[in-house]
């Protein structure tokens, strides 16, 4: 059963000020409109984490002219696809011809620019092409991919350059392009998705100008921009990203667009968007890499940030998957997505145990530590599970993963008491949590031993070796790593050396 008073969770409203998630603030934006480019902030495009991949993309191989490795194949290869598209009644007379004029158009202007502009165009070329040879261009994808295509054509000639991660949009759409270095502007589902959350977003809790025509136009385009991926419905990535070749998916773009879609279903008072959802879920049943479906590392169901990478365990992402099928089963009442979510849940929560390290949060399972970014998103997503089910898995991981930024690390003086003159010694300690610990070893005043160095959560020492009969005054100092605050904490002790 799906508790119906989750939202008025007592304990969590008892710890809202601790577990709520900071506002997502407006992101800096190119706006494209003719031959004008401007920048502006708009409220409705998630800055920082929020619509993130993960770790930074592999710069595709180029040559000097972006031309790649697909050179005068290319070009062949992509008139087959559209021709083969034609004879089965897949794409209009008048569709092909305007593929033909985007291709033309974009080759043309790639001939003509000069360095990291005619690299970024020739990237976006080369994908097309690579796809058409290996028969991936197939009429579902062609919509997305000549309008990748199309907005690269029209942007790279332009002045104005955007930052790596930086945003695009174009008048008289919706969508946001995003900027990868090395991939030109690429059109990112989940930031979309994330945008169509933000705006629904407005209209319900008032943070914003309600504005469900632009909400409804946007979802709009991102149907007609998804595509058929072994039987159902998809939002790909059509750029390499970590290793990955295009196209692949993500069960957090996925399950972030059946959320957005069931919650401006409601809004809107239009069922007919829900259509979209259901036609997207049997990618959580499809096995990667063509879906997202993978086993767990603790034997469950996993769904995967990337469908090319089966044993990358991105807690992040799972968890917001997780959230975005829940989401779409509540609104909406649909069997099948509650199962999908009832399948995944447990694993979800084993794994979210796994990943609180004891003082902080691991990005992957068995990984390295998160960054302060991805821990603070792995706390948001907690506390939302938190919310909607009131386990207390959830509840107190959010808790930690907020006491971690907040609480200076424990240090404790160990030992010990007594030494050997002229005999090293372990002077121990333990601390709570990574951080750089100093040790300041004095005789009558004057500092004898100074050392620092950094330690992980658990016991450490450094080695001293008294050089005389005294009393030895030792203070400690331990200034926490990963949040950037500077939180300091001291032990103080003596140590009494004696002769032999």
């Amino acid at each position: 059963m799906f508790p119906q008073s989750v939202r008025f969770f007592a304990a969590l409203i008892a710890l809202s000020a601790l577990l709520a998630a900071a506002p997502v603030q407006a992101s800096p934006v190119l706006e494209v409109d003719g031959s004008r480019v401007t920048r502006a902030d708009d409220p409705f495009v998630p800055g920082g984490l929020a619509s993130d991949l993960g770790r930074e993309p592999r710069t595709p191989r180029l040559t000097a002219s972006g031309a790649g490795i697909v050179g005068k194949r290319g070009p062949k290869a992509v008139g087959a696809s559209l021709r083969r598209a034609r004879r089965k009644g897949a794409i209009s007379r008048a569709r092909l011809a305007a593929y033909r004029r985007i291709y033309s158009l974009a080759r043309s202007r790639h001939r003509r620019l000069r360095g990291a502009r005619r690299r970024e165009l020739g990237s976006v070329i080369e994908t097309v092409g690579s796809m058409a040879l290996r028969r991936e261009l197939t009429a579902s994808r062609m919509p997305a991919l000549f309008l990748i295509l199309r907005r690269n054509a029209e942007f790279w000639p332009r002045s104005a350059f955007p930052a790596n991660r930086g945003f695009v949009t174009f008048s008289g759409s919706e969508l946001v392009f995003e900027y990868y270095r090395g991939s030109g502007l690429q059109l990112q589902p989940l930031l979309n998705f994330k945008k169509a959350n933000l705006l629904h977003g407005a209209c319900v809790k008032r943070t914003a100008p309600c504005e469900p025509d632009r909400l409804r136009r946007l979802l709009g385009e991102m149907v007609r921009t998804s595509a058929s991926r072994g039987g159902f419905r998809a939002w790909e990535y059509y750029f390499e990203f970590g290793g990955g070749r295009p196209p692949w998916m993500s069960a957090m773009a996925q399950a972030t667009g059946i959320q957005a879609f069931a919650r401006a279903s409601q809004l809107l008072r239009d069922e007919g968007l829900l259509r979209y959802a259901r036609e997207g879920l049997p990618a959580f049943t499809t096995p990667a890499p063509t879906g997202i479906l993978t086993r767990g590392p603790l034997g469950g169901t996993h769904y995967l940030q990337y469908s090319f990478a089966p044993r990358l365990y991105i807690i992040n992402a799972f968890l917001q998957s997780v959230i975005g099928l829940y989401d779409y089963a509540d609104i909406t009442g649909d069997a099948t997505a509650r199962r999908l979510f009832e399948r995944a849940e447990p694993e979800a929560r084993g794994e979210l145990l796994r990943n609180d390290t004891g003082d902080w949060s691991t990005y992957s399972f068995g990984g390295a530590d998160s960054s302060r970014e991805y821990h603070e998103l792995l706390r948001e997503f907690a506390a939302s599970l938190c919310s909607r089910l009131r386990r207390d898995a959830y509840c107190d991981t959010a808790r930690n993963f907020a006491s971690y930024t907040t609480e200076p690390a424990k240090l404790i003086l160990l030992g010990p008491d007594v030494a050997t003159r002229g005999k090293p010694e372990a002077v121990r300690f333990s601390v709570s949590k990574l951080a750089a610990v100093q040790i300041t070893i004095r005789r009558a005043g004057k500092v004898v031993f100074d050392r620092v160095a950094t330690f992980r959560r658990g016991t450490g020492s450094f080695a001293f070796t008294p050089r005389a009969n005294a009393t030895f005054s030792v203070r400690l100092a331990a200034k926490e790593l990963r949040t950037g605050d500077g939180l300091r904490t001291y032990d103080t002790g003596t140590i009494e050396a004696e002769t032999p």
